[in-house]
């Protein structure tokens, strides 16, 4: 019986063994430490950080990228050797040794452009680059930049500044500086040289005189042209300097007090052959102004009549061919020819003179009625006679 029971241990140790000896040698087991030795394998990867979150970053070396389990520093360039793990979330290397290296571990793509900055960084070459993150430059200025470029970013990592352009390119920014010579219809600048016209950020406004700096992004229309696109990138310098009539050029702003010639929507003035807008006399006014000086004209910026016509003395007595004057005196006569031309004698005390009165005024005089008149010196038939150009020009006893 014993004996019996001693066989039945024997058999059953005999079976365990067995088992597990082919457990051992099982292709399944096998199979699973082929799996962990392929696991196992370390990875090397050198990149730059373009992504960090806490626990998580992105390395790129600008042909690929790759997850890391670790919180990085973004911009920095890192070593990594770990494990390549697999998951939902797709393939993430476990970092067994992180060190950080320098820029000359990685190829560096160099890219030279101008830095703009509107929603975003970007580097216009003239095509728009936009950048990962916005270098400590200066808008508008030109960058020669070395970084990595990766899907639709470039990561600057060094760059160097050559300044601001020089010259306008065609969609390109551009600074320029100038004195304000118009602002309606369209702002204009005169940088000395020629025109500039700058399209303005909505409710910005600048006034005519001031010297200021803008940068924009160049356009080659009729004009130079610069569109701002920005209220920040346009800064006021300073203004025109003031300077006499006889000395001033383009964007001064010219000074002088004169008799106004001629009036209409413009002024002509005795003291220049340039006419004077923005503002309103009458013939033998003297005006003191203040005006921005463009390429043909004058614009007023402080005008006033310091002296009104009615102060000038009565010329009847001494007519001068060609001189502009007043005469006051009574009409001792009137005529009227068939083409509608005609002729009053105006007279005073012994003095007098020939008034012409075109059609085209259509003015009435009777005899006897004492009028002032306003106009130029001249001859009729070589006898003295003086010559208006409006209604006016004439009035019945004085002209307010």
């Amino acid at each position: 019986m014993v004996k019996s029971r001693r066989l039945d241990i024997v058999i059953l140790i005999g079976v365990l063994v067995v088992l597990l000896a082919m457990g051992f040698y099982s292709p399944a087991v096998y199979q699973k430490s082929s799996t962990n030795k392929q696991e196992l394998k370390l990875v090397n990867f050198t990149g730059l950080c373009i992504y960090s979150s806490p626990g998580f970053s992105v390395l790129t070396n600008g042909e690929k990228k790759i997850a890391i389990l670790g919180t990085l520093k973004t911009g920095t360039i890192y070593k990594v050797s770990g494990i390549m793990l697999n998951s939902t979330y797709g393939n993430r290397l476990k970092p067994v040794n992180i060190s950080r290296t320098n820029l000359s571990a990685l190829k560096l793509k160099n890219v030279t452009g101008v830095f703009w900055r509107d929603e975003g960084c970007y580097l216009l070459t003239p095509s728009r680059i936009k950048l990962a993150w916005c270098p400590n430059a200066t808008k508008g200025t030109l960058l020669k930049v070395e970084g990595i470029n990766y899907g639709h970013l470039f990561y600057p990592m060094n760059f160097s500044t050559k300044g601001y352009p020089k010259n306008p390119e065609n969609g390109m920014p551009f600074l320029a500086e100038g004195i304000v010579i118009y602002i309606s219809p369209n702002t204009v600048i005169w940088n000395g040289t020629e025109e500039i016209r700058l399209y303005l950020p909505y409710h910005t406004h600048l006034k005519l005189g001031e010297r200021v700096r803008v940068l924009g992004i160049v356009k080659f229309y009729s004009m130079l042209t610069i569109v701002v696109e920005s209220p920040e990138d346009i800064k006021i310098i300073g203004e025109a300097r003031k300077i006499s009539i006889d000395e001033a050029s383009i964007g001064d702003i010219a000074e002088g007090t004169c008799m106004v010639l001629d009036s209409g929507r413009a002024i002509s003035l005795k003291c220049t052959t340039l006419k004077l807008y923005g503002f309103s006399a009458k013939r033998g006014d003297i005006v003191k102004f203040e005006a921005i000086r463009r390429k043909s004209s004058l614009y007023c910026l402080k005008c006033i009549v310091i002296a009104s016509r009615n102060t000038l003395s009565n010329d009847i007595c001494t007519p001068k061919l060609g001189k502009f004057g007043k005469i006051e005196g009574k009409v001792k006569w009137v005529r009227v020819y068939k083409n509608g031309f005609g002729l009053a004698n105006i007279t005073r005390n012994s003095c007098w003179v020939l008034l012409k009165l075109p059609k085209s005024l259509k003015i009435s005089l009777r005899e006897n009625q004492t009028i002032t008149a306003f106009g130029t010196f001249t001859t009729y038939r070589g006898m003295p006679a003086f010559q208006v150009k409006s209604r006016e020009d004439i009035c019945s006893k004085r002209c307010s």
